[in-house]
């Protein structure tokens, strides 16, 4: 009786001791700890301070439904800001992320879990018919792994706090890519109103010139061109308009919009630059916000503890230990054993050598990255300061100029010192400027929302182009041409 009680107490506290090692995670918990790490980053402000879209996530509950206030921003006229927060009540994608901190998560309560006890029982059937069965029962317990738990779980566990600074990082992804999509749509639908006012421009023109042709004032060879003109713009209203689809669907993509969802409107065109101020300490700021450099902190972290974790097994001898009770039909006999295996040949070697690499490929990327990060911060501060400037002088020195142009040589036509060719250039450099304003504002504000994405703490797929020279280009080439004639 005293050794049966032994054994059930024994399989008592084992079980215990296991049930206090399980844990659960909850996807809210893990939401939680996510908004807790943006809060505590500040990547709900923007550098000039002022509130922008909250990265905050929804909880578990109004994922698993549609959230409310999704139709209520969908109602009303889209703007940046309201694109970004349905982006984080819609995307799958982000949900889909949450869902790989749980994986996370479980990894850490799988580390944190005590090894299962064996259990071996035998019957022997003597030969003696005057002897009673006989019955082995025996306990087996991994000793070394309730040694190395606290170390392998400590490694999941920096594990599971770099994975949730990988996850808010996609936060402020998501939101950025549904804040630059916007704009995109912002600048395709002010492209798409300049190309159909130069159309009704030339229709104009050439319903003018079918009358001074009815009536012998104007020659077959002008009225063509005029014809051909309105023809032409006629199909770069139509790339225009499938630009600006195109973009729409980029968008919804990028909230995560289906089905009557996409009959959203965004009547506003692209906001003029503002006064900008290049922040000195732009670049600790963003060295000490960037998410990428925290997630790389976090998994050398872990990686160090598994180089400590790998040591250990090495050097370790490994223990196992249990109960064995023999009953020979007339009393039992309890003992007890503990098996030592002696780390002679394999000492885990491999394993430690494979974490210390690993330590000195985070180690080496961690610098590689604040270079990143300094880089692209100027890059952008750059960016802002150049586009900024261009549209400045677009809206304030070469639209009123082309404007004027325009004016001039309409006058001068009707008084018939120009012809018809020299009124469609002219026209044709309007429309061209304005559509070359309205891609370099396009340039801002993108290179605006990358500069507060890389001090919000992101740096990478910002997708910062080449400034378009282009345009400022072939204008000084139309006015070249322009004093020829």
């Amino acid at each position: 009786m005293t050794s049966s009680r032994l054994i059930r107490g024994v399989s008592a506290l084992l079980l215990w001791l296991s049930a206090a090692g399980c844990g659960r995670g909850a996807l809210d918990t893990d939401v939680r700890e996510v908004n807790e790490f943006l809060a505590a980053q500040g990547a709900g402000k923007t550098p000039g301070g002022a509130a922008r879209a909250s990265v905050a996530l929804p909880s578990e509950e109004r994922w698993e439904e549609d959230p409310a206030e999704a139709p209520r921003l969908l109602g009303k006229p889209l703007h940046a800001d309201a694109a970004v927060r349905l982006s984080l009540l819609l995307n799958r994608d982000l949900r889909a992320s949450m869902y790989e901190v749980g994986i996370a998560r479980g990894r850490v309560v799988q580390a944190g879990l005590l090894p299962n006890p064996e259990v071996e029982v035998s019957l022997r059937a003597p030969q003696d018919p005057f002897q009673t069965l006989q019955a082995d029962i025996g306990i087996e317990y991994d000793i070394s792994r309730v040694i190395l738990l606290p170390l392998r779980k400590g490694a999941a566990e920096a594990e599971l706090a770099a994975e949730r600074v990988r996850v808010a990082g996609q936060v402020l992804d998501t939101g950025y890519r549904a804040r630059i999509a916007f704009y995109d749509v912002q600048a395709r639908q002010s492209v798409l109103d300049l190309r159909s006012r130069a159309l009704a421009a030339y229709q104009a023109g050439y319903a003018a010139a079918e009358e001074l042709h009815r009536v012998g004032n104007l020659p077959d060879v002008d009225l063509a061109t005029q014809r051909a003109a309105v023809e032409a713009s006629r199909i770069e209203v139509a790339e225009a308009e499938n630009a600006l689809l195109d973009a729409r669907e980029r968008l919804n993509l990028a909230i995560g919009l289906s089905g009557e969802q996409t009959s959203w409107t965004a009547p506003d065109p692209l906001p003029p630059p503002e006064v900008d101020t290049i922040d000195a300490n732009g670049e600790k700021q963003a060295v000490a916000a960037s998410f990428e450099l925290a997630e790389i902190a976090g998994r050398m972290q872990a990686a160090g503890k598994r180089v400590g974790v790998a040591r250990a097994e090495g050097s370790l001898p490994h223990l196992s230990g249990g109960f064995h009770s023999e009953h020979d039909g007339r009393s039992w006999e309890i003992g007890g054993h503990v098996t030592v295996g002696l780390p002679m040949f394999d000492r885990a070697q491999g394993r430690v050598i494979s974490a210390e690499s690993e330590l000195g490929v985070l180690r080496e990327r961690y610098v590689a990255t604040a270079t990143a990060v300094r880089a692209n911060l100027r890059m952008a501060q750059n960016r802002v300061e150049s586009a900024g400037k261009r549209a400045k002088h677009f809206r304030d020195v070469l639209i009123p100029a082309r404007e004027k142009a325009l004016a001039e040589t309409i006058l001068q036509y009707n008084a018939m010192q120009v012809g018809v060719f020299q009124v469609l250039e002219m026209q044709r450099r309007v429309t061209d400027t304005g559509i070359a304003y309205t891609e370099t504002l396009l340039e801002y504000w993108k290179a605006r929302a990358a500069l507060a994405q890389i001090l919000a703490g992101r740096h990478r797929s910002l997708g910062l182009a080449a400034p378009g020279v282009g345009s400022l280009g072939a204008g000084a080439a139309d006015a070249g041409e322009g004093q020829g004639h």
